[in-house]
């Protein structure tokens, strides 16, 4: 039996060996097909596959991270309304008692909040996370070229800076017909009441504003500017050039300052000056309310001459010496209340009535300069209202302001002359660049128009 079963293994072992044989070879051809590289490509696409699962992931979550923090902050632009505070502003934007408290305490360490006037716009920065709106954030322009922020720090507290902006400069040009009145025109240009004041200056002696400028009538001014990231005028330099176009013909004036001279003045193209030995309105920004003549007084109820030139302004405008001279009286005098009187060269005396009060130091003996504040416009003495009384004599005799015709100041001579003339030359260089500027942009804007021909 024993011999039968072993017989029988034999053979089975012998069936088994070609089967073993071949599963060993199988084994060893696998082993030999993965190190020769063989299943490379399956291997790298299901890589690939895993890759792009994981950068479609990430890119989701980005994107859930940003929607989240984008949709949790909120940015208000607002603008303060007439009588509000920035107290009340914030409160109106829906800032909390503490945060609007916190924000202004901040803010005021750099800048007076009160400062803001109507129609300011305020950026307003809140954090809307938890269900709530925490504000985070306040920024506005304080003036041109500077903004005021106030940022809530990591302490939860608030901190506020003001930061100045980058400033440009260049020599500006305003040349273009006035509008409603010079002064308005001129601001809307880019001007300040520098620049205005300055024109009115250097024409005091030949134009009354009230009168001879209108609406049509052309100006031009070359000034130093300094301007904000916005277009903003900052602050402004040296004026060059002022010139005036009216009814009466055109007049232009270059500032230069001559040899031996303390401080500019104006002067005409031959360097003849622009000041006149007595000022023809020593008031600005005043309305001529009565001229020299016979008229129906409006107190004594009859007519009799008037000998001066009435103009009408508010209470306190400051009144000016209309040339260099000495004060001769200087206290009330009847029914011209408060009365100043100044002699002046060739026998000119000027007086000026019904001020509010008188400029420090005026007083009889004193000497005044042309342009000089002496007094305020009031309403004293016989007055129906507030107003200055202006009176020039010539020898003795009242005559007519508007129509007196004196001298010229100073004219520019030999060197002083030669120096003015390379001055000149330089300013209407500049002015001439400009003017082709303005014409190069203009002339791009109309051939970029939709309309414009090629």
């Amino acid at each position: 039996m024993r011999a039968e079963f072993a017989q029988r293994l034999m053979k089975a072992r012998k069936g088994l060996a070609p089967f073993a044989l071949m599963a060993s070879a199988a084994c060893v051809g696998l082993v030999l097909a993965w190190n020769a590289g063989l299943f490379a490509g399956a291997a790298d696409a299901e890589a690939a596959e895993n890759a792009a699962i994981r950068e479609q992931a990430a890119a989701r979550a980005e994107h859930l991270a940003f929607t989240e923090v984008y949709l949790a902050h909120e940015e208000r632009e607002m603008r303060v309304e007439s009588g509000e505070t920035l107290a009340g502003l914030l409160t109106r934007a829906g800032a909390s008692r503490d945060e609007t408290s916190a924000a202004l305490a901040s803010i005021s360490d750099v800048y007076n909040p009160r400062r803001l006037r109507p129609g300011q716009e305020v950026s307003l920065f809140f954090d809307r996370r938890n269900g709530g709106a925490r504000l985070t954030g306040v920024a506005f322009r304080s003036e041109p070229g500077a903004s005021v922020t106030a940022n809530r720090t990591m302490a939860g507290e608030f901190a506020a800076r003001e930061v100045l902006m980058p400033l440009t400069f260049e020599i500006a040009r305003i040349a273009a017909p006035v509008e409603t009145s010079l002064y308005a025109t001129a601001m809307q240009l880019g001007a300040t009441d520098r620049e205005v004041a300055a024109l009115a200056d250097a024409f005091a002696y030949d134009v009354d504003f009230q009168r001879d400028v209108r609406p049509g009538d052309n100006f031009e001014l070359v000034f130093e500017r300094f301007y904000d990231d916005e277009g903003n005028t900052v602050r402004t330099g040296e004026l060059l050039f002022v010139g005036l176009e009216t009814r009466q013909g055109r007049r232009d004036f270059y500032q230069f300052m001559a040899p031996g001279d303390s401080r500019f003045d104006w002067y005409d193209q031959n360097g003849r000056s622009a000041r006149r030995f007595l000022m023809k309105t020593p008031i600005n920004g005043a309305r001529l309310s009565s001229g020299f003549g016979m008229r129906r007084h409006p107190i004594l109820g009859y007519s009799r001459m008037h000998r001066g030139t009435d103009f009408a302004a508010p209470i306190g405008t400051p009144i000016l010496a209309a040339g260099d001279g000495t004060i001769m009286r200087a206290g009330p005098l009847s029914s011209y209340g408060n009365y100043v009187r100044i002699r002046h060269a060739n026998g000119f005396e000027t007086a000026y009535a019904h001020m509010s009060r008188f400029a420090s130091g005026m007083r009889a003996g004193a000497r005044v300069r042309q342009g000089q504040i002496i007094g305020y416009v009031g309403n004293t003495g016989r007055s129906t209202g507030p107003h200055l009384h202006y009176e020039v004599m010539q020898r003795g005799q009242q005559v007519n302001p508007m129509t007196l015709r004196v001298a010229n100041g100073r004219n520019l001579e030999g060197r002083s002359l030669e120096l003015f003339m390379l001055e000149r030359e330089r300013i209407d260089t500049l002015r001439q660049v400009r003017e082709n500027e303005v014409q190069e942009v203009s002339a791009t804007a109309v051939n970029a128009s939709p309309g414009a021909r090629p």
